[in-house]
């Protein structure tokens, strides 16, 4: 079998540190498999931690029907264009965009983008109905016989709902048509952080899945409502303690709540220090970073803040509230609230009197239109969807339009992620910038590019009352399995910081990679070894071992792969493994690499079904474990 351990590909100048750990990580794996390349029976489903058990089921209303779900594209691959083509570069092209656009191409996107060329797809996915995952959860929770929104918190069944909130979205990602604004939002989830991590916010589901569509809804508009939205959402409310945030009160030792008011000038739109248009550090006359903010205006912005409840709560102290408390924008009670005078950031002054609201509007104002947030914003975007060390001229492109769409708007989201996409950085960075272009693939994007490549299909789930489900994506596991969990992440500061430098040659060369902070040796292995459970035998045409259903209480479970078209080119590995790397590596799988993997192939037996079957299970095992799978150029 080939080795992996090949010279240094002409990839990224940091991608050395990644390339070591993966080898490492995959000489244990063959140890531990006892070398050979993989599996030869069906493999066992990794131990499912133990949950409480639902709360008995409550009778849903007969009258609601459960008509909103979504299912995978089981249409017929067309056929890629060979590496003579003269369309083959357009294709490479095309999954390289798609990579950056959505959670990862197929074939029949491959070719309906060069149909019908970037900005029209861009334009057709903007236009494109958004999935709503809380109504889909709701519709789920009465299938499964729960009341969606109880009037009274239970949290014995909090695992078994936040099962079906993991489930809704990962056939999101991987099935859902609004792939842009999904994607979109996956990235914004990370820069206006929650986690149920947190206890706080362990049994929110609901509030958790209406988050995700709040960020979606606002992925294409104006990024000030998506500011104020957030504000007011009862999860961030909760998750950064701004919900009954009340006014000081010396008497009984209260101060307002600085979470919140720091939190959203330092990570959802100013940062910490003054930036030029193009993301660089702003210095004074002592060459020191100038700060944007201080102590006082974080206590100022504070007292903005207070006053703020759920919105179904009666009194300011009601702690009993209804099950739609966590999705309603929280409400103010104008007596806990601030009214006296507050300066805010650049000296603007809030007049003493206001209401709530317009405090609220006022410091959201001040906040939006401070110079840092186009910088600080679109920088982020970019990395999250192209690359981790854009040029400062590319940045400022996007800043710029940021700025002004053209149409003299300001914070035009749509403008912004189109912008994004087809700057000439993001389309030939590649191949002008090699040493530097691209970014480490965070282990949900990485599963899910290989899922939608090959039309994943779920699994039946068996119900508490033993009936079954809908096929599901039961992944909510993701993060022991890979490293990442939607809504998971540890802190408010992300799964990994956007300027986080890895020691070594990385740092050194004075690049970042922030996916980098959660790449470990251990999450290196269990990722590669779930790589295996989730590609051998796990075929659609398999006779499905797990057809009567998995257990409600599982947590993870790989979903099938229709791989028709791959077991079809098997006899001739040479066109097999043209397809894989058109399709999984955007055609720049290295030389060196493609030959020796193209020799282990054909040493392969294939002279009937089952050692066809095997081959198309070894190339697609050795090609997504390999470092340069791991790497989004």
């Amino acid at each position: 079998m080939p080795h992996l351990f090949t010279p240094f590909f002409q990839l990224p100048i940091w991608f050395g540190k990644l390339r070591i750990s993966l080898c490492f990580s995959f000489l244990i794996l063959l140890f531990s498999c006892g070398g050979g390349g993989g599996a030869t029976s069906p493999p066992a489903v990794n131990p499912q931690p133990t949950p409480p058990a639902p709360a008995e089921p409550v009778p849903a209303p007969p009258s609601v029907p459960v008509t909103y779900f979504l299912s995978p594209d089981l249409s017929v691959d067309p056929t890629l264009p060979s590496k003579n083509s003269t369309e083959y570069q357009s294709a490479a092209e095309a999954v390289r965009f798609l990579q950056q656009a959505t959670f990862g191409a197929n074939a029949g996107q491959i070719q309906h983008l060069m149909d019908v060329g970037q900005e029209a797809w861009i334009d057709e996915q903007i236009a494109s109905p958004q999935n709503q995952h809380l109504l889909m959860l709701d519709e789920r929770f009465v299938e499964l016989g729960l009341i969606p929104a109880p009037q009274v918190e239970d949290d014995t069944d909090g695992y078994y709902r936040d099962l079906q909130r993991s489930d809704v979205w990962w056939e999101v990602a991987l099935w859902g048509k609004d792939q842009l604004r999904q994607r979109v939002a996956f990235a914004l989830s990370q820069i206006f952080v929650i986690s149920n991590v947190s206890d706080v916010l362990y049994n929110d589901t609901r509030g958790i899945a209406n988050y995700q569509d709040l960020l979606a809804t606002h992925a294409f508009g104006n990024y000030r409502d998506l500011l104020k939205a957030v504000t007011l959402n009862p999860m961030m409310g909760e998750y950064l303690s701004m919900v009954r945030n009340e006014k000081a009160d010396p008497d009984r030792n209260i101060r307002p709540d600085e979470n919140y008011a720091r939190e959203v000038m330092q990570l959802f739109s100013i940062g910490l220090v003054e930036l030029e248009l193009d993301g660089s550090v702003r210095l004074d006359q002592n060459n020191q970073p100038i700060a944007t903010y201080n102590q006082t205006r974080i206590k100022e912005l504070a007292r903005v803040f207070t006053g703020f409840n759920f919105a179904t709560v009666t009194n300011w102290w009601d702690w009993i509230n209804s099950g739609e408390s966590e999705v309603l924008p929280m409400k103010s009670f104008a007596a806990y609230h601030d009214s006296q005078e507050k300066q805010l950031l650049n000296g603007q002054i809030l007049s003493a009197g206001q209401s709530p609201e317009q405090d609220i509007d006022n410091a959201i104002d001040n906040l939006f239109n401070h110079a840092n947030v186009a910088p600080f914003i679109c920088q982020q975007l970019i990395q999250r969807l192209i690359t981790s060390n854009p040029s400062p001229a590319y940045v400022a492109r996007i800043a710029t339009i940021f700025n002004d769409n053209g149409q003299g708007e300001r914070g035009d989201m749509a403008a912004v992620i189109k912008g994004i996409l087809l700057d000439d950085e993001a389309r030939y960075g590649y191949s002008n910038q090699p040493d530097t272009f691209g970014k480490l693939k965070e282990p949900i994007l990485m599963m899910a590019q290989i899922w939608r490549a090959f039309h994943a299909e779920g699994v039946k789930v068996k119900n508490p009352d033993g009936s079954l489900s809908r096929e599901r994506i039961r992944f909510h596991g993701s993060g022991r399995e890979t490293g990442q969990r939607p809504y998971g992440s540890f802190s408010v500061f992300n799964f990994y910081r956007p300027d986080f430098q890895p020691p070594g040659e990385i740092k050194e060369s004075g690049l970042i990679a922030p996916e980098f902070q959660i790449l470990t040796e251990s999450s290196i292995i269990a990722k590669t070894n779930f790589l295996s459970t989730a590609i051998y035998y796990r075929d659609n045409n398999e006779d499905d071992w797990l057809a009567q259903g998995i257990g409600y209480d599982w947590d993870t479970v790989a979903p099938k792969l229709n791989l028709q078209t791959e077991f079809s080119l098997a006899s001739e590995p040479v066109k097999l493994l043209d397809r894989l790397n058109l399709l999984l590596f955007a055609g720049q799988l290295p030389n060196e690499l493609y030959q020796e993997l193209l020799s282990y192939l054909l040493s392969l037996p294939r002279s009937n079904s089952y050692e066809q079957k095997l081959l198309v299970f070894e190339a697609l095992y050795m090609l997504t474990a390999a470092p340069e799978f791991s790497v989004q150029r």
